[in-house]
């Protein structure tokens, strides 16, 4: 095994003839969030990102996760490269299984992260549109189809990176939310309908112009696509959360990404999907408070409450209406406080 680093990522690349020894590079260490080392390698006249999965996650709590899981990414990103519009997803580069490591293109120039352009205050309700409609294309042009359904029908990974942090840890702080959670969890299992991007969220999601270009696939599965739509209105409903003057404007936005994902999904690809969602969601908000990967501007006791009892609202209420949840949430935040 080569675990990369800094010092010694030049090594390992020329040793892999990735680059030349006498290339003039640049290397610099992305963040990589909690599970990947992600490195940028920039040369005069070429550009490439390197990710290695890692075999212990960077957070307090234990927490395991198959580093295979960057070879699930790999292969869904091909796939998506297939299927998809053209700059939608990176292009492979390349692959080496020994080291659970693969490379692949820069994020062109003319984008911008929509993780910084929300909580900057940029709230562009156009990229939340097209957010939705690319995930709505996902998940249109991978329904039935038969490598997605034999290739990611494993859902180890997705219990490993989402089910065990997430719900059953959420679960475990919340005791009498355990039946409800665990139903939720059980129902999502068995659903199999489309591939799953499962981290669909405004850090993976570049914006340009023209196009969204998505990132980040390695808790791709072949799933329930209720869980791709909860996971993205739950960083909306954050965000609303985090800040309540723009609170009108981020819960706008969760409405347009909704309207654009349900006006370009497939007819009768996931007939409870609107319903299916909402009981997500609140099982996601729940998790991000007191689940082991915390949302990370979420930390003063206020906000974690307010969280905490809109996602038991959630969980213990029958809402089947989008609009109806999203309209109630913004008074409470309004009243909560926090303002």
């Amino acid at each position: 095994m080569f675990e990369i680093t800094r010092q010694n990522a030049r090594e390992y690349l020329v040793g892999r003839g990735l680059i030349s020894s006498r290339a003039r590079v640049v290397i610099e260490l992305l963040g990589g969030g909690i599970s990947n080392i992600v490195m940028k390698v920039s040369l005069p006249d070429d550009c490439f990102i390197l990710k290695q999965s890692l075999s212990k996650l960077r957070v307090k709590d234990d927490w395991p996760f198959d580093r295979e899981r960057i070879f699930v990414e790999r292969d869904c990103m091909v796939l998506l490269g297939e299927l998809l519009r053209p700059g939608s997803v990176p292009h492979l580069r390349f692959s080496d299984e020994e080291n659970f490591v693969i490379t692949m293109s820069c994020a062109m120039p003319g984008g911008i992260s929509w993780k910084e352009a929300l909580l900057s205050g940029e709230i562009d309700l156009e990229a939340a549109a097209r957010v939705g409609a690319l995930l709505a294309d996902m998940h249109n042009q991978t329904a039935s189809n038969e490598y997605a359904q034999k290739r990611f029908a494993n859902q180890s990974g997705f219990i490993q990176g989402r089910i065990d942090p997430y719900h059953w840890t959420a679960a475990k702080a919340h005791p009498s939310l355990k039946p409800l959670i665990d139903t939720e969890v059980q129902r999502m299992l068995r659903t199999r309908v489309t591939l799953v991007h499962g981290d669909y969220s405004p850090k993976n999601i570049f914006i340009y112009p023209e196009r969204i270009l998505m990132l980040d696939f390695e808790v791709a599965h072949y799933g329930d696509p209720a869980f791709d739509t909860a996971f993205c209105l739950n960083h909306l409903v954050l965000k609303s959360i985090k800040f309540p003057g723009w609170s009108a404007r981020y819960l706008t936005a969760a409405r347009t990404f909704w309207s654009a994902y349900m006006d370009r999904l497939m007819p009768g690809l996931d007939l409870e999907i609107e319903y299916t969602t909402i009981r997500e969601l609140g099982c996601l908000l729940l998790a991000r408070i007191d689940g082991k990967s915390k949302i990370e501007y979420i930390n003063d006791e206020a906000s974690c409450n307010l969280t905490r009892e809109i996602a038991k609202t959630i969980l213990r209420g029958s809402e089947t209406s989008m609009e109806s949840l999203l309209t109630s949430i913004g008074p409470r935040i309004v009243s909560s406080g926090s303002v």
